[in-house]
């Protein structure tokens, strides 16, 4: 029987306690060569856009390099599912705005409109807390 991986489907609350992935034991304390060892995201570059969350530029899940903020363009959060991680860092020397998916939030901010701001040069991760809330760290007052 051989074992398969999907790339890019997205599952909640797994546990994954034992069994092998490319034939090499998961969970094993001492790993042999080439035994699978870690999880690398994906990355993706982004340029901001627009000036609402109904223009923003989208972002993928993984890490988000996003380029071209100017203090007014903006980058929007995918569907949030629970537990999902987007690393998002803003490589710009102005601040960057990033709404949540539509029907979300981010902190306490509003539901779908309500962007939150990141400094310039700096990198934030948002986490999907259910499927309408996301949180960011560093947590900031919002």
């Amino acid at each position: 029987m051989s074992n398969s991986i999907a790339i890019g489907v997205a599952y909640q609350d797994q546990d994954i306690t034992g069994g092998s992935l490319n034939d090499s034991p998961i969970g094993a304390t001492t790993p042999s060569t080439g035994a699978f060892t870690s999880i690398a995201l994906k990355t993706s570059t982004v340029a901001a856009a627009g000036s609402t969350n109904a223009d923003a530029a989208a972002m993928t899940t993984g890490f988000n390099l996003v380029t071209a903020a100017d203090a007014t363009k903006g980058v929007i959060l995918p569907n949030s599912i629970n537990g999902t991680m987007i690393y998002v860092k803003n490589s710009s020397a102005s601040a960057l705005k990033v709404y949540p998916d539509s029907g979300a939030a981010i902190n306490a901010l509003t539901a779908t409109t309500g962007a939150y701001t990141m400094a310039a040069q700096t990198t934030s991760i948002f986490i999907a807390y259910g499927t309408t809330q996301w949180y960011s760290l560093p947590l900031v007052a919002s």
